[in-house]
């Protein structure tokens, strides 16, 4: 009887430490998506919405900290054996967000702080000694709000560092800012400035679930690393330099490393000049999930590069007629792809007809790809119509397989394929650059049809 006792005993104990690491999540979102989703702890929980528009779910925590609630990349602020209900309109976020449980006044908190104007764009115009001054003061008058709430001292501790760097995150951005608005002072940072800024940490974990530090990471390794002097070639191997030189946690590291890889890759459209980034990133990114998420995205920019068969494809002309990348075999060709939402994309469509009038009886096709939602698709007839461009027009929505193959992620883009079907240029100068010098390298022949 006692042997069962001591083992029923123990059954309870393991039960009870495993409910204490856990947070229970639930609520109601009207109008929003099918699911939920928060970040926590570097791993993303997502919880799917019922009939009712309810969920409900835990999160499991080592400790107390910040979370983000991916809807809106607003803070929240979790605690292993508490619970936090979370109900609002997604058409009206901020106005209808509302807060219950145990962890409902924190958050509430929360909330109030993220819809109040504290920062004037007008700060940056001020001196380097006034405007460290005032960021000092934003953070004496925050901090002070945030003591007379009364919360419990674990948060406040740590709410007063988030405090800290929500304000340091826009500090980051006074250098950029000032000279926009003295450029005849060609501003440096001077002692004051760069003493205060190097006050705050890039290796706090404990703060790393607020977005306020993940952005002032952000922004002081790319002031830093674009700022110093290296010999490298892209700015974005310095900005590494710096990273690998100055963060010493794990957690940060690994976040940083991947940020900049990825903005690299999206900023160059491929993996043009990413050797060294990528070859970092292999060596010291440790995160499982990180590193099978970088690694496919690789995968799918690798089949994009030089000499690569094309993704084949099928979108639809202003009648509806399917074009296929099959039909422009035996002929150069010249994608554009843009959106009629794109004002730059808009502004390169007559230097595109321009082109065409130049390599009229060539052996190149020209074809435009315009993307956007399928609900979209007669607004852009109604602007061809107003706006008569030479050339082949076509349409893909949001679902056509074309956007994931040749990974549009930004428009405009433009591709260039040779007339074996191969890649010649996943992202090839736009028609206002540098892309005749590219086309007379090719020696594109005269078509048969003339």
């Amino acid at each position: 009887m006692k042997e069962l006792f001591i083992f029923t005993w123990v059954i309870v104990l393991l039960f009870s430490c495993s409910q204490d690491n856990m947070v229970q999540i639930s609520g109601r979102v009207e109008n929003g998506d099918s699911i939920v989703s928060i970040w926590v702890e570097d791993s993303i929980y997502t919880f799917p919405l019922d009939e009712n528009d309810s969920f409900s779910g835990k999160i499991q925590m080592r400790q107390s900290g910040y979370a983000t609630f991916l809807h809106n990349s607003l803070n929240l602020y979790l605690s292993p054996g508490e619970n936090l209900e979370i109900y609002v309109n997604a058409l009206n976020f901020l106005g209808s967000l509302y807060f219950r449980g145990s962890l409902g006044g924190i958050n509430s908190y929360l909330k109030e702080q993220e819809s109040a104007v504290f920062f004037d764009k007008d700060y940056y115009a001020l001196g380097e000694k006034e405007f460290v001054q005032k960021m000092k003061e934003l953070i004496d008058e925050k901090t002070k709000l945030l003591e007379a709430k009364n919360f419990n001292e674990s948060f406040t501790r740590l709410e007063k560092e988030r405090i800290r760097y929500s304000v340091a995150e826009r500090v980051s951005f006074y250098p950029i800012y000032r000279n926009r608005i003295h450029p005849a002072q060609n501003y440096r940072p001077g002692v004051v400035f760069s003493e205060f800024l190097s006050s705050f940490s890039l290796n706090d974990e404990d703060l790393f679930g607020a977005k306020d530090y993940r952005s002032f990471l952000l922004n002081y390794v790319y002031l830093q690393g674009t700022s110093r002097n290296n010999t490298r070639d892209s700015y974005s191997d310095g900005i590494v330099d710096y990273i690998l030189s100055t963060v010493n946690n794990s957690t940060i590291k690994n976040f940083l490393l991947t940020e900049i890889v990825f903005h690299h890759i999206r900023e160059n459209n491929g993996l043009n000049g990413a050797d060294y980034l990528l070859s970092v990133f292999r060596r010291e990114v440790t995160e499982p999930n990180k590193v099978a998420y970088m690694e496919e995205v690789i995968s799918h920019w690798d089949k994009l590069l030089p000499g690569n068969p094309a993704p084949s494809f099928s979108v639809r002309d202003q009648d509806g007629n399917e074009i296929t990348l099959e039909q422009f075999r035996g002929n150069y060709l010249y994608i554009t792809v843009w959106a009629t939402w794109c004002v730059p994309c808009k502004s390169e469509l007559p230097y595109l007809d321009l082109l065409q009038k130049e390599y009229l009886g060539r052996k190149i096709s020209f074809l435009t790809i315009a993307i956007d939602d399928f609900a979209n698709q007669k607004q852009w007839k109604n602007f061809l119509a107003e706006n008569l461009h030479a050339g082949l027009h076509t349409f893909a929505d949001a679902k056509n397989e074309f956007n994931k193959d040749y990974m549009i992620i930004s428009v405009p883009r433009f591709i260039l394929l040779g007339p074996d079907g191969k890649i010649i240029d996943s992202n090839a100068p736009r028609p206002s650059g540098q892309i005749r010098p590219l086309l007379d390298e090719l020696e594109i022949g005269i078509t048969n049809c003339f």
